[in-house]
C-alpha cells in the first residue's frame, strides 16, 4: 500500500493526464508499464503471503508449488526494478 501511495502521486500528475493519446511515447510509455506490472507484482506478492504463508485463505485457494510462483514473482519484481530505473532516468536525467 505503502508503494501505490507514493508512485500514485507522480503517475497521476505525470502520465494519466496523457494517457492513452500519447502511450507511443516513450516519457509515458514506460511510467505506464512500469505501473501497470509494478501493480501486478504487487498483488502477486500479497497474493503470495497469504496463500503461502497464512491459513487464511480456503484450502483450494492455497498454493502447493509455492516456490515457483515465488521465483515468478521475483523475476517480475526485478522486471518492475529496471523499468522503475529506466523510467526515473527518462523523467528526471537530463539529456545532453
Amino acid at each position: 500500500m505503502v508503494i501505490v501511495l507514493t508512485m500514485l502521486l507522480s503517475f497521476r500528475r505525470q502520465v494519466l493526464p496523457k494517457l492513452p493519446s500519447r502511450i507511443g511515447k516513450p516519457y509515458y510509455a514506460l511510467g505506464a508499464m512500469h505501473a501497470a506490472l509494478g501493480g501486478i507484482a504487487e498483488l502477486g506478492g500479497l497474493y503470495l503471503l497469504l496463500a503461502a504463508g497464512t491459513t487464511m485463505l480456503p484450502e483450494k485457494f492455497r498454493l502447493k508449488r509455492y516456490k515457483f510462483w515465488m521465483r515468478g514473482v521475483l523475476l517480475l519484481w526485478w522486471i518492475v526494478l529496471l523499468l522503475g530505473i529506466a523510467t526515473y532516468a527518462r523523467w528526471y536525467v537530463p539529456r545532453r
